[in-house]
């Protein structure tokens, strides 16, 4: 389960990166798709256990 709390945590600090480029009016596409690939490995992580 540690590896899933790290992804956890990575997947807020982009949300937060992700927050901070919207107030930037900055494009967020990349983080968008790294957010969606951390969600579904969580994901996928958690229902094989």
């Amino acid at each position: 389960m540690a590896k899933v709390e790290a992804l956890e945590e990575e997947l807020v600090e982009l949300k937060l990166k992700k927050r901070n480029f919207i107030l930037a009016n900055k494009d967020t596409k990349e983080i968008d798709n790294l957010i969606k690939k951390l969600e579904e490995e969580i994901m996928r992580i958690k229902s094989n256990n």
